[in-house]
């Protein structure tokens, strides 16, 4: 029979991972620790700890008040925005055009228990935050508060760890960070398993003490007003006709901001055919799809063959 944690348990460990793990350079290294202090001003690539990119090198945390020494390797992501460290041999890196994710060795590659990821959401962070907490409430009891990164600062802190309405400890936790940045804010998830969160959450929480943000390379987010803009002249650009048509008022023609999901834009355009057409921008990159839907033809949205990337029909 399966054993239930009690909730109270892991709530205190969780506490104790965020609190009391730190890292510091191997005393023979000849490295000063990490001052407590404001976040260091990036300047160049690595420039908050020296290191480049990919860099390895060994160093000790602290573990319930011991020493272990472990090896890391330092990771620079220039399109999200973040420097940090993780242990190699314990996690490995999984980098996608959005995301970071450091998974667990151990379980099951393909579907992981245990991992954090971070991804950059163009939004500020108690927005971000809000949009965290109303999805997360639909399946947990959840916990907000501020706490303080050793390098990145201040940050919106939110645990999922109790299943809604109970005081049962869910299977799997969720430990988002929710970290200002640049033009948006940072997302760093802890996704951990019940039984083993105590450990990864330590272990999570010492590479997170090592984070640091910076503004993003090409990090220039499009606005509501420009993707609008850009379509229309899209628009124009592939129907050298339209111009005329909207200029002549006798069809009903409109462009406008429609629902979508929170990293995307979308672009309604109303077509002087009666077509809806949708162009789907993604925020940070520009890459461009389209979905169609005809009223009184077609039974819902369905995505054409046209892509392009937004930025070039912009300045």
């Amino acid at each position: 029979m399966k054993k239930t944690v009690p909730a109270w348990i892991i709530i205190a460990a969780l506490a104790l991972a965020a609190t009391g793990c730190g890292i510091r350079p191997d005393p023979g290294s000849g490295t000063p620790a990490v001052p407590q202090t404001a976040p260091p001003q990036i300047s160049g690539p690595g420039a908050a700890s020296g290191r480049m990119d990919g860099e390895r090198f060994e160093t000790v945390i602290i573990m319930e008040g011991m020493e272990e020494t472990v090896r890391c390797e330092h990771i620079r992501n220039d399109t999200l925005g973040f420097e940090a460290d993780y242990e190699y041999e314990r996690f490995t890196r999984r980098t996608e055009a959005d995301r970071e994710r450091f998974v667990s060795l151990w379980g099951d590659r393909e579907d992981p228990e245990n991992y954090l990821e971070l991804t950059f959401r163009a939004k500020d962070a108690e927005t971000v935050a809000a949009a965290v907490i109303e999805d997360l409430s639909q399946t947990y009891d959840v916990l907000q508060e501020d706490r303080e990164l050793e390098h990145a600062g201040s940050c919106l802190y939110i645990e999922a760890s109790v299943r809604k309405g109970t005081n049962n400890m869910a299977d799997r936790l969720q430990l988002v960070y929710v970290i200002p940045a640049p033009g948006g804010c940072l997302v760093a998830t802890e996704h951990l398993a019940a039984e083993a969160a105590e450990g990864f959450g330590r272990r999570f929480s010492c590479m997170l003490n090592t984070l640091t943000v910076f503004e993003r390379q090409g990090g220039k987010i499009l606005t509501d007003e420009e993707a609008l803009a850009a379509v229309r002249d899209h628009c124009y650009a592939e129907n050298p006709d339209l111009e005329r048509i909207v200029n002549a008022g006798e069809y009903p023609v409109y462009w406008e901001i429609a629902p979508g999901e929170e990293q995307e834009i979308v672009v309604l355009f109303r077509s002087y055919t009666g077509a809806e057409l949708r162009y789907h921008i993604d925020r940070a990159t520009g890459d461009t799809f389209v979905t169609e839907f005809v009223p009184g033809i077609t039974a819902e949205e369905q995505r054409t063959e046209e892509e392009f990337n937004i930025w070039e029909y912009l300045p």
